[in-house]
């Protein structure tokens, strides 16, 4: 992954902070520690921005658990793994049907952690990667006519131009025109990456 990671860790024992610092920083990845969740929330209405959170569940104040629940609702959202004692496992798969993207029993293996962290950021970026590109989509489809709108939806259908013009009542040299804005517009290559894009579209519509 080339671009660098940044997590948050958020424990209330200093030992398991002081470690796992030591040991991302050894392998690349930008570490910040916070004691408490509190803590952590103030960082981030600082405008800290992290790639994931890894936080132990039980701790003073805010729980593990509301802090997930926290980050989820949060405009910085990213994926949270948790650190669960044996008697937390309940919590801990409520809290993967919440949300929450892993969880490890404690005592857990640095290595494991470093790859689940490595999948939860990849599978973000690559989610938010997605949405940015269909919001683009989104933001090229509006700047269509209805006309052009329609076009567009009755081709990625699959209907030909003489069909397209029977059902909006247009002749097809009309519609040809349209169609070959609408993949200028759109930067279709060809007919199945409009089809490609008019699913992403509705899908974000």
């Amino acid at each position: 992954m080339s671009e660098q990671i940044h997590v948050a860790i958020v424990d209330d024992d200093v030992a398991v902070l002081d470690a796992l610092r030591a040991y991302f920083v050894a392998k690349g990845l930008a570490v910040s520690c916070f004691e408490t969740a509190e803590r952590f929330l103030t960082g981030v209405e600082g405008e800290a921005r992290f790639d994931c959170v890894v936080s132990d569940i039980r701790m003073p104040g805010i729980s593990g658990l509301d802090l997930a629940r926290r980050v989820a609702a949060g405009p910085g959202s990213c994926p949270v793994i948790l650190i669960t004692g044996h008697g937390d496992i309940d919590m801990a798969v409520s809290a993967i049907k919440g949300g929450v993207f892993d969880f490890l029993e404690k005592p857990f293996d640095e290595g494991r952690l470093l790859e689940a962290i490595r999948r939860a950021v990849a599978g973000h970026r690559n989610d938010r990667s997605e949405r940015e590109g269909v919001e683009r989509l989104v933001a090229q489809f509006n700047t269509l006519s209805n006309r052009q709108r329609q076009v567009m939806e009755h081709a990625a259908a699959g209907l030909s131009n003489k069909d397209i013009a029977a059902r909006l009542n247009i002749s097809p040299k009309t519609v040809e025109n349209h169609r070959a804005w609408v993949m200028e517009r759109m930067g279709a290559k060809n007919l199945a990456e409009l089809v490609h894009q008019a699913i992403r579209i509705k899908s974000r519509l």
